[in-house]
């Protein structure tokens, strides 16, 4: 949609440019102070959505109101204004952004432990992949090493060993003390170990429970674990996480962010184009569209599922995308045209020179760039620069009636 000024393409920085000037004209004819009110408003057209409740029939015309300039705003009217004509048919938008390669959070899981101690050595760096049974870090328990030696001990008094014979415990106790020591960490051939050849673990280790990729690690050297108790019932209170991994034969994702605003142009299924290392672009449709806005980026976001991860592509890595909203039919004109209204938008047309109307208009879908609207006709000029300054007469002229509403401060381009 091409937006006009006396002819001539303009860009947001004329915008600006003229916006003050304007300014400054409509205060040295008497009429700035009307624009003060207006400074309390948000006029972010982005603020209305996907879709408001698509109405049966367009603003009565009764509703519209005219606005003229004073004479000596005339003759500066060209530089002051930036019109659009309305278009109509179909619009075909894709939202350009960024994301983030992703694990997939649904094949996530923590490695445990589930007794406390000193972290004596990390084997293993985010981003590392790792096989089941690989070390993840040692944790030094002194009373896991006491354990050991009282076990050893037992094993050499051969009088407590024969009254268990004869009282035939003792099958029953050496296994509850395997477990014991198994619980601990051991393996079945470190038990094997402590008791065929007195080899004391010092250090128990963590392994990799499965196959897979280190996303997170919550412990370095040194660090103190507490993983609570074994009560006398042989409950464990609770753990501690050490690290996190996600599956090796899981997919990864990309996570996709935009501004809050466009968040009611998502929805599951939408296709997304995403840019390959080498160069080609693989399709995929949104998975899930996250509820809440992250708090550090400000931004909505997505999540889309590679299935098959391409070569190239790992966690950390950015992206760039692109949300292909499809073809809408409508009527459309350029979201900076509509007031930032939230109970009635409305736009300006120019009639002649000197002369515009003001038309409420009923906000129906948008992409990222345009709202479809009804109001207005194929062909009119919206004004989407300097609407401001038509927004500050129509007050003056309508009274303090008009300042109803959740009016816009500004011209903004987005």
């Amino acid at each position: 949609m091409r937006i006009e000024r006396g002819g001539r393409n303009v860009g947001p920085s004329a915008w600006r440019k003229t916006w003050r000037q304007g300014i400054c004209l409509l205060a040295c004819g008497g009429i700035g102070v009307a624009l003060a009110p207006l400074s309390q408003g948000h006029s972010d057209p982005r603020m209305f959505g996907q879709a408001a409740p698509a109405a049966t029939a367009a603003p009565a015309a009764a509703s519209v109101s005219e606005v003229m300039l004073p004479p000596n705003v005339k003759g500066r009217e060209q530089s002051l204004f930036g019109l659009a004509s309305v278009q109509t048919g179909a619009q075909v938008s894709a939202i350009k952004t960024y994301g983030l390669v992703v694990p997939n959070s649904r094949a996530m899981f923590d490695v445990n432990i589930a007794v406390s101690g000193q972290v004596a050595e990390v084997f293993v760096r985010v981003g590392d992949s790792v096989r089941k049974g690989q070390p993840i870090a040692s944790v030094f328990n002194p009373e896991f090493i006491t354990t050991q030696k009282g076990y050893l001990e037992f094993l050499k008094n051969e009088a407590k060993l024969q009254v268990l014979r004869e009282e035939g415990r003792l099958p029953n106790y050496l296994k509850d003390a395997k477990e014991n020591l198994r619980w601990w960490g051991m393996s079945d051939k470190q038990v094997a170990d402590l008791i065929d050849n007195g080899k004391v673990v010092e250090h128990i280790m963590l392994e990799a429970p499965a196959d897979g990729f280190i996303t997170e690690l919550f412990v370095q050297p040194g660090s103190l674990v507490n993983a609570g108790d074994k009560t006398m019932k042989q409950f464990v209170v609770v753990g501690r996480a050490v690290a996190r991994m996600v599956a090796a034969n899981a997919s990864l994702w990309v996570e996709g962010y935009i501004y809050p605003d466009q968040r009611a142009l998502l929805r599951p299924g939408l296709p997304v184009r995403i840019g390959l290392p080498d160069g080609r672009h693989l399709e995929r449709p949104i998975a899930q569209v996250l509820p809440v806005v992250d708090p550090v980026t400000q931004r909505a976001r997505f999540l889309v599922d590679l299935g098959r991860t391409p070569a190239g592509m790992a966690v950390g890595q950015t992206v760039d995308i692109s949300l292909q909203l499809g073809s809408r039919p409508g009527t459309w004109v350029p979201r900076q045209a509509v007031l930032g209204q939230g109970i009635s938008p409305a736009v300006y047309v120019q009639a002649e020179p000197g002369r515009y109307l003001r038309k409420p208009v009923v906000v129906l879908d948008e992409t990222a760039e345009l709202l479809q609207v009804q109001g207005v006709e194929a062909g009119e000029k919206v004004v989407v620069a300097g609407k401001m300054m038509l927004e500050g007469l129509h007050r003056i002229s309508a009274g303090a009636g008009a300042s109803a509403g959740d009016h816009g401060n500004d011209d903004h381009h987005h």
